[in-house]
């Protein structure tokens, strides 16, 4: 297995442009900047169902500018990481001083719910042809003693804050009634449509419940060690082909983390350790994706999500919505 990792690490950087950060190379990590893929989603009809495509994004969103290596979970802004064909982003939040907060975990990212909304809203002003898929989580606890539920904190800002209430009006998409079928692409072209991950009053809902019947989902992040980043591969190897062989239903959303914590750093996870012994997961999953492309059974790769993603990443995602007819230019 150890000789195995280490051939995969050469083959890659023999086969690709290899970028660094922060000391770790990898062919398919952290030059997300490079990619230039605003408006893919103009490739795709109108008919094609969101449950049908294949779409990169990010873990942990809004972590590019914390300091600590076991919290930073990316390496560009957001309006970089959307310009780059991105189009599912995590967004975790806690109420303070009744507004939502973007933490990871109990850090304060620095950023607000507001400023997300406000780079969301300005790119699709832009962009009109394209769609953000955003999980919003309830991240924790309140912080302080605030008077506002998460649930308000998030209706505030959708229908009251002065600065967001009208982007919000125009492009944040309500998904209220799960046995309605999952929107079109045609449907949210310009919209947010939202993965709710936080509870409500009287079970009422914004969005697509996370991890519910709708949802088939691939999180297993706690490793317990770098050396065990093989079981996370085998665990996303088995979410990527469940999602290229599941059924083409408008039922169903497929999301695969490609993410992991908890006894390894979030960096070494995506990129591989440093000794290079251990390959990456961005690795591992680009080659799945390049190498499984035109099987004859492929369909799509669902929502599959990174840290420190690259462009090569990105494309590699992005080709596969040639089975739903996108002709695009990677």
């Amino acid at each position: 297995m150890v000789l195995f990792g280490l051939f995969l690490f050469l083959a890659s950087a023999c086969t690709a442009r290899a970028s660094t950060y922060h000391g770790y190379t990898n062919a398919y990590s952290f030059d997300a900047n490079l990619s230039h893929q605003p408006d893919w989603m103009a490739h795709v009809p109108d008919a094609a169902n969101i449950t049908s495509l294949s779409i990169p994004g990010t873990h942990d969103t809004m972590t590019y500018n914390l300091g600590s290596r076991v919290l930073q979970c990316q390496n560009w802004n957001l309006t970089v990481q959307m310009e780059a064909g991105l189009r599912y982003f995590d967004i975790r939040a806690r109420v303070k001083e009744n507004r939502l907060h973007i933490y990871h975990g109990k850090q304060n990212t620095g950023f607000t719910f507001k400023q997300v909304l406000l780079q969301m809203f300005e790119f699709l002003d832009k962009h009109p042809s394209e769609t953000i898929i955003m999980r919003l989580k309830k991240e924790g606890a309140p912080v302080g003693r605030d008077s506002y539920s998460f649930e308000a904190a998030f209706n505030y800002a959708r229908l009251q804050d002065k600065d967001t209430k009208d982007g919000a009006e125009k492009h944040v998409a309500l998904y209220t009634d799960s046995r309605k079928p999952i929107p079109t692409l045609g449907q949210l072209r310009s919209k947010i449509f939202i993965l709710q991950d936080f509870k409500c009053a009287k079970g009422k809902t914004y969005g697509l419940t996370w991890d519910g019947p709708q949802m088939v989902l691939e999180d297993n992040f706690a490793i317990q060690g770098e050396r065990r980043l093989a079981t996370k591969w085998a665990a996303v190897d088995t979410a990527l082909n469940r999602a290229n062989q599941g059924p083409l239903k408008n039922d169903r959303l497929y999301v695969t983390h490609n993410s992991a914590a908890i006894g390894v750093l979030p960096i070494q996870a995506a990129a591989g350790v440093l000794d290079k012994v251990q390959v990456g997961m961005n690795y591992r999953t680009g080659e799945w994706l390049d190498a499984h492309i035109d099987d004859k059974t492929s369909m799509r790769t669902g929502i599959v999500i990174f840290d420190f993603p690259g462009k090569k990443l990105i494309g590699s995602v992005l080709a596969w919505n040639k089975h739903v007819g996108a002709k695009l230019q990677l």
